[in-house]
């Protein structure tokens, strides 16, 4: 998670405390999505609850003599990883660090490995996380000692979702594009059982094909609040909702598949993470996450995982 932020020498490696650190980049998970209205700057107004859970990435960042900025995957990463994840400046681990430099006219460079877990096109932000985890590790590893709001305001102009990343918190209800954070705090333990088909969803897309409720047809976040206050699996299940899964759906026949079997094998609802493709289904506690997961194993899917509220 983002709040371990912890240099290398401390783990063992013996390098001086300040010139590598290794962290962790949670995914989220989303249990509630409401789509209140298209904005004037094009994105939509959103109303959501996020979860960080316990997978994730691992970015290791060392200081550079030269004062560049490098990114690389890690040398054990899946083949297939190297063809799709972008390491030029489309990337958002570069772009935040780009963006802290220009903010605070540092000159220190940094050599960034990502160790890549959250698969991409997921809904589970693994893109936000990293530029939210850069934002934390490179602020500092570069002794810039920037407040949490100036940090908040780096990441509100890079995208969606990072500042709930910035914040470092277990839970919270994300608002306006997800940059407004209110953090709330998660009843017990929370565990989730979720796959992602074979192909993924395109965000834009997803929201190009959504029709946007009107006020009368809008969902009511508080419910889904008690509901993550309580930490009880009956109570998330029925409260959880995501205002884009008709159009995911529509747009995604594989996830749309996915989604039927996995609520034939599990009995249990299914819902969409942000706007997809990952679904996931809610556990009792961590055994019965086991046993769901196990049902699935047969699951002709891209990725299949079990994780919980971290």
């Amino acid at each position: 998670m983002t709040s371990q932020l912890r240099p290398q020498a401390e783990a063992g490696y013996g390098v001086h405390r300040e010139s590598t650190i290794e962290v962790r980049s949670p995914a989220k998970i989303n249990i509630f999505l409401e789509v209140l209205g298209k904005r004037n700057d094009g994105f939509h107004e959103l109303e959501t609850v996020m979860l960080r859970t316990s997978l994730h990435d691992v970015l290791r960042f060392e200081t550079s003599i030269s004062g560049q900025l490098s990114l690389r995957l890690a040398d054990y990463s899946p083949p297939e990883l190297a063809e799709t994840f972008p390491l030029d400046d489309s990337n958002l681990i570069l772009r935040a660090a780009q963006a802290l430099r220009e903010h605070t006219q540092a000159h220190q460079g940094a050599a960034i490995t990502v160790n890549k877990r959250i698969p991409p096109e997921a809904g589970l932000a693994g893109g936000s996380s990293n530029a939210a985890t850069t934002l934390l590790a490179l602020n500092r590893l570069w002794g810039l000692d920037l407040p949490k709001q100036t940090l908040h305001e780096i990441a509100a102009s890079l995208g969606s979702d990072i500042n709930f990343f910035v914040e470092d918190c277990r839970a919270a209800v994300c608002s306006g594009r997800g940059e407004r954070v209110a953090p709330i705090q998660p009843g017990g333990c929370l565990y989730f059982v979720a796959a992602q088909p074979a192909s993924g969803n395109s965000t834009p897309e997803v929201f190009r094909q959504l029709r946007v409720p009107g006020i009368e047809q809008r969902r009511d976040v508080r419910g889904t609040i008690a509901a993550v206050k309580s930490g009880t699996m009956k109570n998330l299940q029925d409260a959880s909702f995501n205002r884009l899964t008709k159009a995911a759906q529509e747009l995604n026949p594989d996830m749309a598949d996915l989604m039927r079997v996995m609520a034939q094998d599990t009995e249990r609802t299914v819902f969409m993470s942000g706007s997809g493709s990952t679904c996931f289904v809610i556990a009792r506690h961590q055994r019965e996450a086991g046993r769901l997961k196990s049902r699935l194993q047969h699951l002709n899917c891209r990725w299949l995982a079990a994780f919980k509220v971290d």
